[in-house]
């Protein structure tokens, strides 16, 4: 009696073992006769290799077990690029070039057949982002900046109905993970509220995974900043090592510009910035350049070379640094217009946009 008990237990294990949700990913690469293939997912801001298999006359294969679905990336050992999963515990099939990873095709399980569609409806966009580009390129090449900046505008209006498509796309499917990932790009350019109600419409499940988790601190962080709202006090070192904080420069309107050394586009941005700063300082205008970077020298050398005349303050901690998580900024040049009062009365005005926000209120 005993014995049959212990096979039936045997047996019951063997079968459970067996039944185990698990994902299992076939593949086929030309022109990769052997190596290595990756299966990455994105942890902390950093790249992490979570599976790998061999590659045999350009076959492969991999298999586990998940957690939770979650988007992961495959990557080829010494090559560019990586192909984009949306990876549940499924059956899924990939084929395509070794040298063109991005474009190999994977299929076979819901949320990657649903990302295919997605990518279907993409490619319009695609086709006139590449026809526009062409076309500014020439307009440059040739000096014709009236038509360029004609054909900066068309782009901008694209860009806005490529944004409505994916919005309408992750309220008709919330239940698809690509919808998530979707919101992870958009977000830069969304307030927290935004950014909630649209993570509050997805299947709850999603809730377990790491990066709708960072979407859910984000959207939080940005409440907090949000227009009208008042700035969050902070003390950070200046270029000597002087303590400042950010509440005793009120009493002025106050732009809090987060830039790095390393930043082109807020190098770019710098000398506009420092024309406004001279125009309208003794007017009762100022500005705090609150650091990225995590180079002392590196920071210092820039804010001497673009002659930057207004307070810098830096923990050198770079996308580490606490302010910025505070004030949800992921992405630089970002600024807040803050009023006498501390309160955020506008954000992201770069050029003559900022110049004619500050006419409104000095002027």
């Amino acid at each position: 009696m005993k014995k049959v008990i212990f096979l039936l237990v045997m047996v019951a294990g063997f079968w459970a073992c067996n039944n185990t949700p698990r994902y299992k990913i076939t593949g086929h690469l030309d022109g990769a006769v052997a190596g290595k293939v990756y299966l990455s997912k994105q942890e902390n801001q950093k790249i992490v290799h979570v599976d790998s298999a061999e590659i045999k006359d350009g076959n492969f294969k991999m298999e586990g077990t998940l957690e939770h679905p979650d988007v992961y990336y495959l990557q080829v050992q010494d090559k560019r690029g990586y192909l984009l999963l949306f990876l549940e515990n499924n059956k899924l099939k990939i084929t395509g070039n070794v040298d063109s990873l991005w474009l190999a095709k994977a299929e076979g399980s819901p949320y990657q057949d649903e990302y295919n569609a997605y990518q279907e409806t993409m490619k319009p966009f695609e086709k006139q982002f590449k026809n526009l580009y062409s076309k500014w390129q020439q307009a440059k090449m040739t000096g014709n900046e009236d038509l360029a900046k004609k054909i900066e505008d068309e782009y901008d209006s694209i860009t806005k109905e490529q944004k409505e498509v994916e919005k309408k796309f992750m309220e008709k499917h919330p239940q698809s993970l690509v919808s998530p990932y979707l919101l992870r790009s958009m977000a830069y350019s969304m307030e927290g509220e935004e950014m909630e109600k649209y993570l509050d419409q997805m299947d709850t499940s999603f809730n377990q995974i790491g990066f709708v988790k960072e979407l859910r601190e984000w959207a939080e962080a940005k409440k907090k900043v949000a227009i009208g709202q008042p700035a969050p006090d902070f003390t950070l070192p200046d270029t000597t090592g002087k303590e400042v904080t950010l509440s005793s420069l009120f009493g002025n309107y106050l732009l809090i510009d987060f830039w790095a050394g390393w930043c082109s586009p807020c190098r770019v941005e710098n000398p506009n910035l420092l024309k406004t700063y001279k125009k309208y300082h003794d007017k009762g205008f100022d500005i705090i350049g609150v650091s990225l970077d995590d180079d002392r020298d590196n920071w210092v050398k820039a804010i001497k070379k673009d002659g930057l005349l207004w307070t810098q303050v830096s923990d050198l901690k770079g996308w580490k640094a606490v302010v910025a998580k505070e004030y949800g900024v992921r992405s630089i040049p970002s600024n807040f217009l803050l009023d006498k009062d501390g309160k955020i009365i506008a954000k992201n005005l770069r050029g003559d946009a900022l110049k004619k926000k500050l006419a409104e209120l000095l002027d």
